[in-house]
């Protein structure tokens, strides 16, 4: 018998494009949080009214460096963190706060690329402050996202038990094939690092094309439950800071159950997946359960 699903939420950069807003910055979604932060709780009300359960907050690309490397200040980064959290709250949603990868930082697609050719201490202490900052917004999940590489996913397991929070977490990886993750490495042995050394609440796969995700469960043993939230199927260009390709509309109830059948118990989309898509999830998935 499948599990019963929890609604996650679809691309915030989707939602604010349709707002018309323009992401062309380093920052992304992120810069928002100090020019327009109105902009950033009407994209979140969206995902809200369309039924998702869960908001991923608008932190994915703030970070200490990368915006100190823009002119903000210090006070403004952590202020702008704080308020990615205050602006997805909602009644009877819960919020994720969003821990982008190095590679968003860097801004040229790394992320879906890995081997950074960094240590897991130095992913820790790059990570580290902005993490403390996101947990004392208090939110319900921490959400580590777009992991390319397994050294990354060690510093985030490391500087959860350094910091003995009780804050649920997931870590989600970016995927290239229908075995592994972007870097290149397996993502059972992903699967298997956070699943039995860890306390996650769950593990499993973001910003993939959509079409790669069943197989990547298929290939894993996982102790906990699996989270899915695939990209629309179009192909980043890091370059021009733009999605290319035609996107479906939403995934079909086919594609949704093989993925519950796998495990997953929370679905929702990322990237070029937009309210009206998580709408019809939400429908699927009162078919489904």
């Amino acid at each position: 018998m499948a599990l019963k699903l929890t609604m996650l939420d679809g691309g915030l950069s989707t939602a604010l494009e349709q707002l018309g807003n323009s992401l062309n910055t380093s920052l992304w979604s992120g810069e928002l949080l100090k020019s327009h932060p109105d902009q950033i709780r009407a994209a979140h009300k969206m995902f809200a009214d369309a039924g998702a359960q869960i908001l991923i907050t608008s932190s994915y690309q703030v970070t200490y460096p990368g915006c100190a490397s823009l002119g903000w200040s210090h006070e403004e980064v952590t202020s702008a963190l704080i308020a990615s959290s205050e602006l997805a709250r909602f009644p009877s949603v819960k919020v994720a706060a969003s821990i982008g990868p190095y590679g968003a930082y860097l801004a040229d697609g790394s992320e879906y690329r890995g081997n950074y050719g960094l240590t897991v201490d130095e992913l820790k202490d790059f990570h580290r402050e902005r993490l403390l900052t996101l947990i004392s917004t208090k939110p319900d999940f921490l959400a580590f996202e777009t992991i390319p590489e397994l050294n990354e996913a060690r510093a985030y397991i490391e500087l959860m038990a350094e910091n003995k929070s009780d804050i649920p977490y997931w870590l989600s990886f970016s995927c290239k094939s229908e075995s592994e993750i972007c870097s290149g490495e397996s993502f059972a042995d992903a699967v298997k690092l956070v699943s039995t050394t860890s306390t996650a609440y769950a593990v499993g796969i973001n910003c993939t094309a959509p079409h790669l995700v069943a197989s990547l469960l298929a290939s894993a043993d996982s102790s906990i439950p699996f989270i899915v939230y695939p990209n629309s199927g179009r192909v980043w260009d890091a370059d021009a800071k733009s999605w290319h390709g035609s996107a479906d509309h939403g995934f079909d109830a086919t594609m949704v159950n093989a993925w519950q059948q796998c495990g997953a118990t929370i679905i929702g989309g990322c990237c070029g997946v937009g309210p009206s898509e998580i709408s019809h999830l939400v429908e699927l998935s009162t078919k489904l359960d």
